[in-house]
C-alpha cells in the first residue's frame, strides 16, 4: 500500500519504486526545508512570482500542499468570499434527484482500490459524495459529469475536507478546464485538437504515422483531461503536475500530454494500430520514466520545448472556430 492508501497492483515493480524513492527523500528533504522558510511567517509569500513557480515545478511537501493549492489557485479567496455557502448547497432543498442518483452510484466506484473509498459510511466516501452534491447545487447547468468523482477524490486525499475541497474542484472546473464538462464538453473537443496540433508542430513524421493508422485522438486524451491524468499516471506524479496545474493553468495539462507523447516517439512509431498505441501508453504509465515523479516534472518543462499561454490560446480560438455551439 502507498502513502495515499492505494494497494499496489499486481505486478507491481517494487524494485523500480524504491531505486526512486531511495533518491527523492533527500530532495523531499530539502524542499521541505526550502518551503519552511518560505512560508515563514505568513502565507502571503505564496503569491505569483518566478520564484515561487520554481519552488512549486520543484514540488511541494506533502504537509504544505493543501496550503499552497488553496492559496494559489484562489480558491481559498472564493471560499472567504462566499462564507456559509458550502454548507447551505448541502441543506438546500433544491430537486436535482437525475444528478445525486447518478452521483449515488458512482461514488460507491471511485477508487475501490484505496483503503479510504470502501466503506459507505466512514473514511472519504461520505465526503465525496457531499462534495459532488454541493457542487452540482453550485453549478446546476454542468450538473454532474463522470469523471469529477476522481477529481474530487484526489483532492480530498490531499485536503481531507470537504469544504477546501469543494473550492478547489470549483477553481478547476471554472478556470482551469472551462467546458470540460459542460453539456457537449465543447471545452474538452477543443483542448484535444489543440494538442493533436501541438504534437504535429513537434512531431509532424509520429502525427502522421498516428493518423494513418487510425488513431482517434478523443480516444487517447479524453480520460487524460476528465481526470486530469487520475488512473493514467502514479499517484505521486499526479501530484507533481497538480501542483503545478494550480500555480499556472491547463498549459500544463498540455505541457503533460505532450511530453507523454512525445517521449514515446520511437515505440508508437512502431505502433500498427490503436490497440498497440494503447499498450505503448499504458506500459510507459507504469515505467520509471512515469514512476519517477522528480524526473517527470523536468521532462514536461524540457521535452515539449517552449509552450506558452498565447500558443494555446490562438489554437483554442482556432479550434473552437470549427466546433459547433
Amino acid at each position: 500500500m502507498d502513502p495515499y492508501g492505494f494497494e499496489r497492483p499486481d505486478g507491481f515493480d517494487h524494485a523500480t519504486y524504491n531505486r526512486f524513492v531511495s533518491g527523492y527523500l533527500g530532495v523531499l528533504a530539502r524542499r521541505k526545508q526550502r518551503w519552511e522558510q518560505r512560508l515563514r511567517p505568513t502565507e502571503k509569500n505564496i503569491g505569483h512570482s518566478a520564484k515561487v513557480k520554481r519552488y512549486v515545478r520543484k514540488g511541494i511537501p506533502t504537509e504544505y500542499r493543501k496550503l499552497v493549492w488553496l492559496v494559489s489557485s484562489g480558491a481559498n479567496g472564493k471560499k472567504l468570499d462566499n462564507p456559509g455557502l458550502y454548507r447551505s448547497l448541502l441543506q438546500s432543498d433544491e430537486r436535482d434527484e437525475q444528478a445525486i442518483d447518478v452521483i449515488r452510484t458512482d461514488v460507491p466506484r471511485t477508487f475501490p482500490e484505496n483503503v479510504h473509498f470502501r466503506h459507505p459510511d466512514e473514511g472519504l466516501l461520505p465526503s465525496l459524495y457531499n462534495v459532488l452534491v454541493a457542487f452540482v447545487r453550485y453549478r446546476p447547468e454542468i450538473g454532474y459529469c463522470q469523471g469529477l468523482n476522481y477529481v474530487a477524490g484526489v483532492l480530498l486525499l490531499v485536503v481531507r475536507e470537504e469544504e477546501p475541497a469543494f473550492w478547489l474542484l470549483t477553481v478547476l472546473v471554472d478556470n482551469v478546464l472551462p467546458d470540460y464538462y459542460s453539456c457537449g464538453m465543447r471545452g474538452l473537443l477543443v483542448d484535444t485538437e489543440v494538442l493533436s496540433q501541438l504534437i504535429r508542430n513537434r512531431n509532424l513524421e509520429l502525427h502522421v504515422h498516428l493518423e494513418q493508422i487510425g488513431v482517434s485522438w478523443p480516444v487517447i486524451f479524453t480520460k487524460w483531461f476528465i481526470c486530469l491524468f487520475v488512473d493514467f499516471l502514479p499517484i505521486d506524479t499526479v501530484l507533481r503536475v497538480w501542483d503545478c496545474i494550480f500555480y499556472e493553468g491547463s498549459k500544463i495539462i498540455m505541457r503533460t500530454g505532450l511530453t507523454i507523447v512525445l517521449a514515446n516517439a520511437d515505440r508508437l512509431m512502431r505502433c500498427e494500430d490503436i490497440g498497440d498505441v494503447v499498450s505503448c501508453l499504458r506500459s510507459y504509465a507504469s515505467s520509471e520514466a512515469a514512476v519517477d515523479c522528480h524526473a517527470f516534472l523536468k521532462s514536461i518543462f524540457k521535452v515539449p520545448k517552449k509552450i506558452n499561454s498565447k500558443e494555446i490560446s490562438r489554437l483554442r480560438k482556432k479550434y473552437a472556430d470549427r466546433i459547433p455551439k
